[in-house]
């Protein structure tokens, strides 16, 4: 049956699954004897506060959508799908926006003092435009739900809207709901977490980047994903008074610098309480999860760069997954070679450069090349070596005598454990010699983001999962600057804006001397499938610093797609570790899973082998090839997905996405 139709004939029944305070629980009533009081009001309000986190859309941790790496991201980015009979991306988010509208519709029967519940409505407004974000992210135009429905209602059977349609609700939701909620400062130490104006500001900046560089450069990939509206698509109607491109770009840049001059206050800040571990730090503060010690008994409280996020609490609320292996080192967050390689030096520039347009490549002063294994390392993007396993020191390991205890033994990172020095275990998580064997080198370097230091017991990790944070909406600012001074931006809000992020990741400020004549010759040519030396240029370097920032947090995908590049960068052979000329032809290994040499091709061949190029000047010369690209099937259809099969049929108005 129709997921709309289902949501009108079922009983509605409120979850009371506050994370806040204990209050009346709204599981013993319905909507028909609630919204008599402004508490009432407030407890369905916090009833809306479901997100993609941790486990809360799907409870499938395969589902984050997070990133491998510049050019592969999360799970079914790969292309040459089917379309599916159901998907919880499409039926969930439309039960949430029905808890939204009951709570919109009661607002205006409610006889009290209207500013007695003018946050719950902010709430519902903000909640709406966010599940149908969702929903246009993955779907493009779906059909828009701004009521309460009933089995009569046109909707229910009606067509899609168009994304243009679906993007006029969002912002105008979005509108709504930012006067009517409460600032950060002035929101309750007992309330902290809710939704703050300057959460929806900072949303709202999101909504129209995105829409505005799709608008943009999408159009450009010579696929129509719109359609006609009538046999495929969703169309192309707009609203009146529908923004311009530039439009959205300068209220984007607007919001968002208006939510930096607000942290600026000290309302919000970076998080940078741990000194060169800050970033990793910051996505692992568990506070009541054995895991204190390693923080220097900072704690979530001093966590001011999350703007919003799913709160999860090691007694009233946990993950309910075992973060550290299902996310990070199981399906999630590895992080490629050529990704890897795109993190700066400390001085600001490529770790390869070229400063007469490729004539001469020369190693950036600051990087020490390849042939140690930790050489690669040093002076470094902190967001980079904060977030890889290290070779010359170590942060968790197994227990020798338990490979599934997780159980501390040795140093906790950053203290070194040097060669030689007893505190290996049975894991190749700590101290280790990089070995490569016959699996694919693809991820090149594995991911301590999200990673859970310390011992704990099984589904207990309860760090927050950020929705919204500081360091993003320095992104936005800054990619609004300059999308519309067409690739120019000042120094000035570069310093206003990403300057902030490099220096916490102790990367030399981005300015327009810094990268004047200076070519980049680590540049990954997707379309080529080679490393190639390219000018540097200020779009460039804010979508690098927008990819080493929030790697891992479910946005590359989009970016790429939002960018018109999805189809380019996800395709094409890819390369892997550097191999020949390097420690891995002359080291053993210290992995006692796989002892001898670390790079042995008579008995541990590699998958796809060695790069074929045979000139050591090749800047890709010694490679290992990491994907074949005929494993890599993403196309212009891939922008969307497909409607569900199931939807299709219970609904013939609904017309399914070109190409699929």
């Amino acid at each position: 049956m129709n997921r709309l139709y289902i949501l009108l004939i079922s009983a509605v029944l409120f979850t009371a699954c506050s994370d806040f305070l204990d209050k009346e629980p709204l599981s013993q009533g319905t909507e028909v004897i609630f919204f008599k009081t402004s508490e009432q009001f407030k407890q369905a309000a916090n009833a809306l506060y479901f997100m993609e986190g941790w486990k809360d859309y799907n409870n499938v941790a395969a589902y984050y959508k997070m990133d491998q790496g510049l050019d592969i991201s999360g799970l079914g980015s790969n292309g040459g799908a089917s379309a599916v009979e159901s998907d919880f991306r499409w039926n969930r988010p439309y039960g949430y926006i029905r808890t939204c509208n009951i709570l919109l519709a009661k607002a205006d029967e409610y006889a009290g003092n209207r500013a007695e519940i003018d946050a719950s409505i902010g709430v519902a407004y903000f909640f709406r435009a966010w599940q149908h974000f969702y929903l246009l992210q993955y779907f493009g135009g779906v059909p828009t739900v701004d009521r309460v429905l009933d089995v009569n209602d046109p909707v229910v059977k009606g067509p899609r809207n168009s994304r243009y349609e679906v993007v006029g609700l969002i912002l105008s939701d979005l509108k709504a709901a930012i006067p009517l909620l409460p600032q950060e400062r002035d929101i309750a130490a007992a309330d902290k977490g809710k939704v703050s104006r300057e959460a929806a500001k900072s949303f709202y900046a999101r909504v129209l980047l995105y829409e505005a560089t799709w608008e943009k450069y999408v159009p450009n990939i010579g696929y129509d994903l719109d359609g006609n509206g009538v046999s495929e698509g969703a169309g192309t109607a707009k609203p009146d008074g529908y923004p311009s491109i530039t439009d959205m770009l300068t209220e984007a840049k607007k919001q968002a610098g208006e939510v930096i001059a607000e942290a600026e206050t000290g309302t919000f800040a970076l998080w940078n309480e741990c000194d060169s571990l800050s970033y990793y730090y910051l996505f692992s503060i568990d506070d009541k999860g054995g895991n204190i010690s390693n923080f220097m008994n900072k704690g979530k409280a001093t966590n001011k760069e999350f703007i919003f996020s799913s709160k999860y609490d090691f007694d009233l609320r946990r993950g309910g997954i075992n973060l550290t292996f299902t996310v990070c080192t199981g399906r999630g967050t590895n992080i490629s070679a050529i990704f890897g390689e795109s993190f700066l030096c400390r001085n600001g520039l490529p770790i390869r450069i070229s400063r007469d347009g490729g004539a001469t490549v020369e190693n950036n002063p600051d990087f020490h090349g390849f042939s140690r294994f930790y050489d690669e390392f040093h002076n470094r993007d902190y967001r980079f070596i904060g977030t890889t396993y290290m070779p010359d020191r170590s942060f968790w390991a197994k227990e020798p005598e338990g490979p599934g205890s997780l159980t501390v033994t040795g140093k906790p990172y950053p203290d070194p454990v040097y060669e030689g020095e007893d505190g290996f275990g049975t894991s190749n998580r700590s101290i280790y010699v990089p070995v490569l064997r016959n699996l694919s080198t693809h991820s090149a370097y594995g991911c301590r983001k999200f990673i859970q230091e310390g011992p704990r017991a099984d589904n207990t990790e309860s760090a927050d999962y950020p929705q919204i944070r500081l360091a993003e909406v320095h992104l936005i600012y800054a990619e609004a600057a300059v999308e519309l001074g067409n690739g120019s931006i000042s120094d000035a809000d570069l310093n206003f804006s990403v300057n902030k992020n490099r220096e916490r990741a102790r990367v030399a400020p981005l300015t327009n001397t810094l990268i004047a004549g200076i070519w980049d010759a680590g540049y990954w040519d997707h379309a080529q499938g080679k490393t190639v030396v390219k000018q540097m240029n200020m779009l460039d370097e804010i979508r690098r610093e927008r990819a080493c920032e929030l790697f891992g947090e479910g946005f590359r995908e989009n970016d790429l797609k939002r960018w018109g590049i999805a189809h380019i960068n996800l395709t094409g052979q890819k390369l892997g570790r550097k191999v020949l000329g390097t420690e891995y032809e002359t080291a053993t290994s210290n992995n006692p899973v796989y002892p001898g040499k670390s790079y042995d091709p008579d008995n541990h061949p590699l998958q796809y082998g060695l790069y074929s190029a045979t000139d050591p000047n090749d800047l890709d010369y010694g490679r290992s090839v990491a994907t074949l690209a005929g494993n890599l099937l993403y196309s212009q259809r891939d922008y969307l997905l497909p409607i569900p099969l199931d939807q299709i049929r219970l609904n013939e108005s609904l017309t399914q996405n070109p190409g699929w």
